[in-house]
């Protein structure tokens, strides 16, 4: 976790961006490509799909929050994409390297993000969302969805968890 200083209205969703942060890069340590690639069942996407949607998605929040941030990746990794052949995507070691610079870019979006903000309008049109700061709340959860998820693919592959 970063010690960066945030407004305290944001602080509690930059804490928990913080935590979820290192799980990504940690879920995809030390498997194999098939590993990265295997999902617990036909109905589930593959750990590295997770990974790699938790970083898009963090890089969309990085551009909402003024900054700029492109993966690189397209919609690859897009709510709803169809899953497409492995060799059309980046490595696991690609995922969490970028996942830790959108990261960064992140803790210093939401450090110079004014409280004021919090209560404008939100950017998106996601059903109950209303100002940018429930907004923001949202994708905080989000992150932690998915972080769940990843914990709970890690186990299904044999791994101990990374967490708890």
């Amino acid at each position: 976790m970063s010690s960066t200083s945030v407004y305290t209205a944001t602080a509690p969703v930059a804490m928990i961006f913080s935590f979820n942060e290192y799980f990504v890069p940690q879920a995809l340590e030390n498997l194999t490509q098939e590993e990265l690639w295997r999902a617990p069942t036909s109905h589930n996407n593959s750990i590295l799909w997770v990974a790699g949607h938790i970083a898009q998605t963090r890089a969309t929040v990085v551009q909402l929050l003024g900054g700029r941030f492109e993966t690189g990746w397209g919609n690859l990794f897009d709510r709803g994409a169809k899953v497409g052949d492995a060799k059309e995507y980046p490595s696991g070691s690609e995922v969490a390297r970028i996942m830790r610079e959108v990261s960064s870019e992140l803790r210093s979006a939401l450090a110079n993000l004014k409280d004021e903000r919090l209560a404008g309008p939100a950017s998106l049109s996601i059903p109950g969302i209303k100002t940018f700061g429930d907004e923001l709340a949202f994708f905080a959860l989000h992150d932690s969805y998915h972080v769940g998820q990843l914990a709970y693919i890690r186990k299904s592959l044999g791994y101990p968890g990374f967490a708890g």
